[in-house]
C-alpha cells in the first residue's frame, strides 16, 4: 500500500473536482484528485451533461430536424437511425474529452488515483482499487468532496435495463424503441423527451406535477404548444402514478390512479437524482448530511467539518456543471485563504430541449410574489430576420425590466442558441443595464442577438403609453 501525504485532496474528477484540483495545483498547493470511474470528467462527462447533448446534436443532424421547417418532414427516423449511429458521435466525444482533461492534470501536476476513497478519520483517506484491496493511503490538510449524483428511483420500477432506461442507462441500450413513456418533466426528462420524439418516435411525457417548475411560466407555455404541433409528443402533467410494470409481452406499462394504462416499447425515468456519497465512511470524518442526503455547506463552500469543503451536485441543487465548475474553483481558494469572492448572485439555467431553453435571473411569478413593478419585452423569432433563415420562427426573448429604474431584471429565452444569446442576459444583470441600453446599441445583422433591441423596444414602447415617457421608435 502507498502512502501519499499533500495539501489537497479532492474526491470526484467531475467539473468541480476536476476544476477545483487545478486551482490548488496553480496556488503551489501539492494535490491528489480520486475518482473511482477510471476516467476524468465524472458523471457530467460519461453519462449526464456531455454525452446528452451529444446525442441532442447527433440526432439534430442525423434526422435533419431542424430544417423541417422549410422541406417538410424530418428526413431520416428512428426507424432509418441506429443507436450505434448516434453512440459513435458520443463515444469520440468523450474520448476526446477525456484525453483533454488528464492533459490538463498532467499540465498543471495534479496526480491522479483511480479508485474508490473512503475516510478512516478526519485527515486520512483509504482508496480501494477494482478488487476491493486497499491501494493507497492518503493524508490530507484539505478535502474537497465532489462525487457528484446519480439517478434518483423513488419509486418501484422493474429491473430490465433494456425497457427500463435511466440516464445512465440509455447509452447502453443498443436498439431505439419505437415508442417510449417517459417520467419525470424535470430538465433531464424534458430534454430525452424531445431528443426521442425528433426522432419521430411516438412519446409519452408524464409528471405529477408541473413542468420545469423553476423555468418561467410563459416560457414553459411555449414549450409545451410547440412539443404538441410537432405531433410526436404527448404531454400529461398532474396525474398521480399507482404502478410501474412490465407488460407479458415485454413492454413498459404505467397505472394511474384512476386506473388508466399507458403502454410503450420502453421507459425512460428521470425524477431526481442523489449524491453519490455511499461506502465514503462520512461519519468517521466527522461529514454530516441533511435529511436529503447532501452535504449542508456555507457560503465558503465548507462542511461542518472546517477543513472539508463540498462542491458540485453533493452540495444540492442547481446541481449545474457551470455552476458546480465554480464551486469547486471557489471552495480551493477558500480553503487555503487566497483572495476570492462570494459565488455569483446570478447565472444562467440553460435546458437543451428542443428548442432550447435558458435563463437568468427571476421569473415573472417570483417578481410578481415580490411585488415589483416590472415590464416585459419580447422579440419572437420571427420577427428577427436570422428566424427564417435558420428555420426558427417559434422562438422568443423575453425581456423583464423594472417599471421605474429600466433596470434589467430578467432574461427568459426559447429557441435555436438561446443557451448561447443568455450570456448578454446575464451581463446585463450583472452590470446593471437599462432596456434602453439595447435600443441604442448596434448589432450584427441579420443575428438572433438583434433580438434584444427589439424586445427592449417592445417594452419600452408599452411602458411610454400614457407614461410621459418618449415612446421608442
Amino acid at each position: 500500500m502507498n502512502t501519499v501525504k499533500v495539501d489537497l485532496a479532492v474526491i470526484g474528477a467531475g467539473p468541480a473536482g476536476q476544476k477545483g484540483a487545478i486551482q490548488g495545483a496553480k496556488s503551489d498547493k501539492k494535490v491528489v484528485l480520486i475518482d473511482r470511474l477510471g476516467l476524468l470528467g465524472g458523471a457530467c462527462l460519461h453519462t449526464g451533461t456531455i454525452p446528452s447533448k451529444t446525442l441532442r446534436m447527433a440526432i439534430l443532424d442525423l434526422t435533419g430536424f431542424l430544417q423541417s421547417n422549410y422541406y417538410g418532414q424530418a428526413q431520416r427516423t428512428a426507424r432509418e437511425i441506429l443507436m450505434s449511429d448516434l453512440t459513435f458521435r458520443v463515444n469520440k466525444v468523450i474520448e476526446d474529452e477525456n484525453k483533454l482533461l488528464a492533459e490538463q492534470c498532467a499540465g498543471n501536476g495534479v496526480e491522479v488515483i483511480y479508485g474508490t476513497g473512503r475516510f478512516t478519520d478526519s485527515h486520512t483517506l483509504e482508496v480501494l482499487n477494482a478488487q476491493g484491496q486497499i491501494s493507497y493511503r492518503v493524508e490530507s490538510e484539505k478535502f474537497l468532496i465532489a462525487v457528484g449524483s446519480k439517478p434518483r428511483q423513488p419509486i418501484d420500477i422493474p429491473h430490465n435495463p433494456e425497457v427500463f432506461l435511466d440516464s445512465d442507462q440509455v447509452f447502453r441500450t443498443t436498439q431505439l424503441p419505437q415508442s417510449l413513456i417517459v417520467l419525470g418533466g424535470g430538465i433531464i426528462g424534458c430534454e430525452y423527451a424531445t431528443m426521442f420524439a425528433a426522432l419521430g418516435m411516438r412519446v409519452l411525457l408524464l409528471d405529477r406535477r408541473e413542468l420545469l417548475r423553476a423555468v418561467d411560466g410563459e416560457i414553459t407555455g411555449y414549450f409545451c404548444e410547440y412539443a404538441r404541433q410537432q405531433g410526436k409528443m404527448d404531454i400529461r402533467i398532474k396525474q398521480p402514478i399507482k404502478q410501474v410494470r412490465l407488460s407479458e409481452d415485454g413492454q413498459a406499462e404505467v397505472v394511474m390512479e384512476d386506473g388508466e394504462c399507458m403502454r410503450a416499447a420502453s421507459l425512460f425515468y428521470s425524477m431526481g437524482r442523489i449524491a453519490n456519497l455511499e461506502g465514503m465512511q462520512l461519519e468517521k470524518a466527522g461529514v454530516e448530511l441533511n435529511k436529503l442526503g447532501n452535504i449542508p455547506v456555507n457560503e465558503l463552500f465548507q462542511s461542518n467539518c472546517a477543513h472539508i469543503y463540498a462542491a458540485g451536485d453533493v452540495i444540492g441543487p442547481p446541481g449545474l456543471a457551470s455552476t458546480a465548475i465554480e464551486q469547486g474553483r471557489l471552495a480551493v481558494r477558500n480553503a487555503f485563504a487566497m483572495k476570492t469572492r462570494s459565488f455569483p448572485e446570478f447565472f444562467p439555467t440553460g435546458i437543451y430541449t428542443i428548442p432550447e431553453i435558458s435563463s437568468v435571473g427571476p421569473t415573472e411569478e417570483e417578481l410578481q410574489s415580490q411585488g415589483v413593478r416590472y415590464e416585459v419585452g419580447r422579440a419572437h423569432y420571427k420577427e428577427i430576420a436570422r428566424g427564417p433563415i435558420a428555420g426558427d420562427i417559434s422562438g422568443m426573448i423575453k425581456l423583464i425590466f423594472h417599471a421605474e429604474t429600466l433596470e434589467v431584471l430578467g432574461v427568459h429565452i426559447i429557441g435555436t442558441h438561446a443557451t448561447e444569446l443568455i450570456s448578454m442576459g446575464q451581463m446585463a444583470l450583472d452590470f446593471r443595464v437599462k432596456a434602453d441600453y439595447f435600443v441604442e446599441t448596434i448589432f450584427n445583422y441579420p443575428t438572433f442577438a438583434e433580438g434584444y433591441r427589439i424586445a427592449a423596444l417592445d417594452g419600452l414602447n408599452k411602458l411610454g403609453k400614457g407614461s410621459g415617457l418618449k415612446r421608442w421608435s
